[in-house]
C-alpha cells in the first residue's frame, strides 16, 4: 500500500514544480485501486501535483469526500471533467443540491455508517455534530491506517471509531486544534498535515512515529 500526499499548506518534495495550497488531499494506491481522499481548494493545482507526482485524474477509480468545506471539495468538478467513471463517496449530510450535482458527473454513493469501500479500505461513517465528517480506515500488514479530513469531530472519536476494525497503527491528516497529544502514544507513524494547530507541540512529544508531511510526501505500508 502506498499514500502520497497531493495538496497541502506545504511542499514535502522540493524541485519538481509542487505547489502548495490551503487544504489537503491524499491519493492511496492499493490492490490494485487509486482512492483520492478529499481534492483541496483549486482544482488547476491539484491536477498539476497529481501530473507531477505522475498520476491523473483518468486513473482514479474512486473519489471520497470527508467533509463539505471549501478547502476538501475545491477540485472536484476538475477531477470529473477528466474521469466520469470514477466513484464519489460522501457524507450523505452533504447538501442535496451538490449532490445532484456530483450524481450527474459521476456514480455517487452516500454514507452515514461504517462501510467498505473497496477490499482493504473502510469509511468511519458519518461522526460529529457541529461539523459532519468521515475517515477512512486502511487495513495495512501493520496495522490499521486512519486518514482525517479535519477531524473536525475530534481525534479521539475517530481512533475510537476506527479502532473497531483492529489495532491502530497510524494517523495522517488535518487534526485541527487537537492538543491531546496522550492519544496518540500508542502510534507508529504520525503525519499532521493541513490545518493541524499545532504540529510542533506533536512532533516534540513523539518524535520518533511523527514525520513531516506536505505535498509530494510517499508513505509505503507493506
Amino acid at each position: 500500500m502506498n499514500l502520497t500526499i497531493i495538496y497541502d499548506n506545504e511542499v514535502y518534495l522540493k524541485n519538481k514544480g509542487l505547489k502548495s495550497a490551503w487544504g489537503f488531499s491524499c491519493l492511496i494506491e492499493t490492490k490494485g485501486k487509486k482512492i483520492l481522499f478529499d481534492l483541496g481548494w483549486n482544482g488547476n493545482t491539484l491536477i498539476s501535483n497529481l501530473e507531477k507526482l505522475g498520476f491523473h485524474p483518468k486513473d482514479l477509480d474512486t473519489i471520497v469526500l470527508s467533509h463539505q468545506h471549501w478547502d476538501h471539495i475545491g477540485g472536484l468538478n476538475h477531477v470529473l471533467s477528466l474521469n466520469s467513471n470514477v466513484e464519489v463517496y460522501v457524507p450523505k449530510s452533504f447538501s442535496s443540491h451538490l449532490k445532484n450535482e456530483v450524481r450527474k458527473e459521476a456514480n455517487l454513493f452516500e454514507i452515514s455508517e461504517p462501510a467498505k469501500i473497496c477490499e482493504g479500505v473502510f469509511t468511519t461513517g458519518e461522526l460529529g455534530s457541529t461539523v459532519i465528517e468521515q475517515s477512512l480506515i486502511l487495513s495495512t500488514p501493520k496495522g490499521l491506517l486512519v486518514i482525517t479530513g479535519c477531524a473536525h469531530p475530534g481525534v479521539e472519536s475517530i481512533l475510537q471509531a476506527a479502532s473497531t476494525k483492529g489495532s491502530i497503527y497510524g494517523l495522517i491528516g488535518g487534526l485541527h486544534g487537537f492538543k491531546k497529544p496522550d492519544a496518540l502514544k500508542n502510534l507508529n507513524l504520525i503525519i499532521a498535515s493541513h490545518c493541524t494547530k499545532y504540529k510542533d507541540e506533536i512532533s516534540r512529544a513523539f518524535p520518533d512515529s511523527s514525520k513531516k508531511g506536505g505535498v509530494g510526501r510517499s508513505i509505503t505500508i507493506d
